[in-house]
């Protein structure tokens, strides 16, 4: 779901955070429940739960690392809605040694359209940044996803490498390809997501953000699809909190696929970096 990550912090595509590079692909048609929305919370808490157990943070031993806690009323990356309407949790490391290399592991939480079950997004990453003077630089990363605890959750799983360009950290442009993306009952094929994402220093810690990117899932769908977001971050002392209306536009065919997994609403998160 969404927020913007900044160079030299791995760049996730438009409209939402960490997560935010992935899609789920099946086609919503059950309605949502109380019971369902709780089970989701519990879930996604005993997930961040895990993570504070298990990353500990030594001051001395782990100045590399950046670690963050997140929390949003949806998982959305690239326009489609990975947890189904419901509240989304992630939690992230990033190691950041001498240099420009970089690498991380994330994992949030997912739910497929008509599953009971609350499902893991597992992604690993790594790359390096390169800086020319204050104003510009270039980022590589390649990324591995896996999706556990859904339903042909292995059939989801793909690779993915991302060229960036940035300037003064506030304007990026990036193009990713998947050699292996699938959706649903799909053969695998390749794909294509092309991003533009801005960002604007405000004052009191806000910044306005907006992003507009294409998927091409041609290949799989036999067309692409038109994602962005436009929307607020307030950034106070460690706290992120970001506020967005995410919108997608498709064709006839690729909606009939998507079905509602296509967004068009508004989304809000709160992320706790240290």
């Amino acid at each position: 779901m969404g927020h913007l990550s900044l160079i030299p912090v791995p760049i996730a595509p438009c409209c939402m955070p960490i997560s935010t590079a992935s899609k789920m692909k099946s086609r919503p048609d059950l309605a949502l429940t109380g019971t369902r929305r709780g089970e989701a919370w519990r879930a996604a808490s005993r997930l961040v739960l895990a993570c504070v157990v298990v990353w500990p943070k030594p001051a001395a031993a782990f100045d590399d690392w950046q670690f963050e806690l997140g929390a949003a009323t949806d998982n959305v990356s690239r326009g489609l809605d990975l947890s189904y309407q419901q509240p989304s949790v992630h939690a992230a490391a990033n190691w950041y040694p001498d240099g420009g290399l970089f690498a991380g592991v994330s994992a949030a939480s997912v739910r497929m359209a008509g599953d009971s079950l609350t499902g893991v997004e597992a992604v690993t990453d790594a790359g390096y940044v390169w800086r020319f003077g204050s104003d510009w630089s270039t980022q590589a990363m390649l990324s591995d996803y896996r999706f556990a605890h859904i339903r042909l959750g292995y059939r989801d799983d793909y690779d993915e490498a991302v060229l960036t360009a940035g300037w003064h950290d506030e304007l990026y442009l990036s193009v990713a390809f998947s050699p292996n993306t699938g959706f649903g009952p799909l053969r695998r094929s390749w794909a294509m997501a092309y991003d533009l994402t801005g960002r604007l220093p405000l004052i009191h810690g806000f910044s306005a953000m907006a992003g507009i990117g294409y998927y091409d899932v041609s290949a799989e769908l036999g067309a692409g699809y038109v994602y962005g977001n436009a929307g607020l971050t307030w950034q106070y002392r460690a706290m992120q909190f970001d506020v967005m209306y995410v919108a997608t536009h498709a064709p006839a065919g690729v909606k009939a696929w998507m079905g509602n997994t296509l967004v068009n609403r508004w989304i809000a998160d709160a992320i706790w970096h240290f």
